[in-house]
Formats: structure tokens, sequence, C-alpha cells
């Protein structure tokens, strides 16, 4: 019989999600140049611990994260007085936070797609 640890079951699901964020970004993005699947997984594992440490530990804060991570570059959390500021606020939920990234996120295309 296969026995798993949780610690084992925990990872699949990681990578699970790491998979479905990178087939998201394919699919949303498609004339952006294409991140190869092993580079994206590593990219996708260090934004997990990223988010984390934010307190955003459900499967959807986290794939918000990471795909803010990925629109917006990898340290955005340090790089970004304004992201910064709300990942650091502790009135703010962990679902706050991922839909204030969201919201974020969707305001930086919508400008960029303002200059095209």
């Amino acid at each position: 019989m296969l026995v798993l640890s949780q610690a084992q079951l925990d990872k699949l699901g990681e990578e699970d999600l790491i998979r479905a964020v990178h087939r998201y970004l394919a699919e949303r993005f498609p004339d952006a140049a294409p991140v190869p699947a092993d580079d994206f997984r590593l990219f996708g594992r260090s934004q997990l611990a990223r988010a984390e440490a934010h307190g955003m530990t459900t499967r959807w804060q986290a794939a918000c994260y990471i795909v803010t991570a990925a629109l917006a570059g990898d340290r955005f959390d340090e790089d970004s007085p304004a992201a910064r500021d709300v990942l650091a606020d502790p009135a703010m939920t962990a679902d706050r936070k991922a839909e204030w990234l969201t919201e974020w996120v969707d305001a930086m295309i919508a400008a960029l797609s303002q200059r095209d």
C-alpha cells in the first residue's frame, strides 16, 4: 500500500496550484514570451513561501499572489510601497489582501493597455 505523508500531499497540492497558475498566465497573456514549466515551478515555489510569509495560505490567496509576482516582479512586496503597506497591514485579512492584489494588477494592466 502506498502511503503519503501530509507534507507530500501538501507538496502535490502546491505543484498542481503552480501548474494551474502557469496555464492561466499562458492563456491570459498569449502574446507574452513563454516561460518554461521548470522555471515557473521554481518561481512559483519561491512565491508560495513569500505569500505564506504574508499570511496568504489558501490556494486562492496563493494563486493571487503568484499571478501578481509574475506580472509585477518577484519582489513586488518589497519594491512597491503600496503593496508593501497592504501586505504588512495587520488589520487586513488575507482574503482582502488577495482581493487588493487582483484589483492592483487589473489597474496596472488597464493603465498599460491605455498606452498602446
